[in-house]
């Protein structure tokens, strides 16, 4: 609960400041050129296209900063446009991930003392130093459209640099955090190190099975409210259900969704525990006991993420018994499928869905 106020306060305190400080130019730009119709529109203008830069500039900052420190590309995507590397190739997928704007995953170097600080930080300082590059021009540029635009990539550039680099965690942990999560937790650099390699493994389309076991296994002790601990957690929980071992599965995923994590993996652990429970023919009240609130409203309006529609798909053929409404479901799953970054994945997802129609044939 205090974690929870703290981050609202620093919400507060930096919406404030942040709105302080697009006050200041807003101010700047009328005192230059006055207000109009014209100039109300080249704001609207340059301030969605510094938000796009700073967020593309922000990934290729991790990028940037992780190549330095011995890391390899895997992937990088801005909204929903994904680029991949497969097997020596960038491909383009299409890949939203809720809760982010942009996202850099990259293979770490095989390194007793993992180089994650740099990597995490990249991003924030590369806004940072965009917003000192453009504040710096505004000094010496003095042509009024040039300064509607610098303007927008110093507001946005030290909105997305702070944001980013104060430790919170809004359903997301941002960079900041996951630097936090090391510090208070020095072992979880090795959670963190395992999550980037399942990331490459992932996309290179390798399935749950054929991963190297080693990757799915915590240190002893480890904090599974700590979202790089959860990660690695969520995804054996994953690869128990595809071993068939339903029970250690169920009783891990209970646990963590009993947990206080990060809403991007509650969220996921809820959806996996729901389809786990499905293919176990649970009592009907057991699963609307977490399917319900927040994670049924959700899922109910998405047509993108394939767990979900699929989990969708099995509540609807086996709960509601509604086999036209399944077929809709199954309808947008086959469509997600197409673009969906993670290949091998797709083919677990498949065997569960295989699954869901043998517990049908029985009924």
């Amino acid at each position: 609960m205090k974690s929870k106020i703290s981050v609202i306060l620093i919400q507060l305190v930096l919406g404030g400041c942040m709105g302080l400080l697009l006050g200041y130019y807003l101010i700047q730009i009328d005192v230059r050129m006055g207000w109009s119709i014209p100039v109300f529109i080249y704001i609207a203008i340059f301030g969605l296209i510094s938000y796009i830069l700073q967020i593309a500039l922000h990934e290729a900052g991790h990028c940037i900063f992780g190549l330095f420190t011995g890391y390899r590309f895997v992937s990088y995507r801005i909204g929903s446009y994904m680029w991949v590397k497969e097997n020596d190739k960038i491909v383009f997928r299409r890949y939203r991930l809720k809760g982010t704007a942009g996202q850099c995953l990259m293979e770490p170097p095989k390194s007793e003392n993992q180089p994650y600080f740099l990597y995490n930080l990249g991003g924030g300082l590369v806004n940072l130093m965009l917003a000192l590059l453009f504040f710096l021009l505004t000094l010496l540029i003095k042509d009024h459209l040039f300064y509607i635009f610098a303007s927008m990539m110093i507001v946005m550039g030290l909105l997305s640099g702070v944001s980013n680099l104060i430790p919170m965690d809004l359903g997301v942990p941002n960079d900041g955090y996951n630097i936090l999560c090391i510090y208070r937790e020095p072992k979880s650099v090795h959670s963190l190190y395992q999550q980037l390699i399942l990331s490459k493994e992932y996309a290179e389309g390798k399935r749950t099975l054929d991963l190297d076991e080693s990757l799915l296994e915590l240190y002893e002790g480890a904090d599974l409210t700590n979202p790089l601990n959860t990660c690695i957690a969520a995804n054996k929980a994953n690869r128990l259900i595809i071993l068939k071992k339903y029970e250690e599965a169920e009783k891990l995923l209970k646990e963590l969704e009993s947990l206080s994590i990060s809403d991007i993996y509650k969220n996921s652990v809820t959806i996996d525990l729901i389809s786990l429970l499905l293919i176990m023919d649970a009592s009907q009240s057991e699963i609307e006991h977490y399917f319900q609130g927040k994670v049924k409203k959700t899922a109910e309006k998405n047509k993108t993420d394939v767990s979900s529609l699929l989990m969708m798909y099995g509540i609807d053929l086996l709960v509601n018994h509604d086999d036209e409404k399944a077929l809709i479901d199954l309808k947008y799953y086959e469509d997600a499928k197409k673009n969906y970054p993670y290949q091998g994945l797709i083919k677990d997802l498949d065997e569960m869905k295989h699954l869901f129609d043998e517990r049908n044939e029985t009924k």
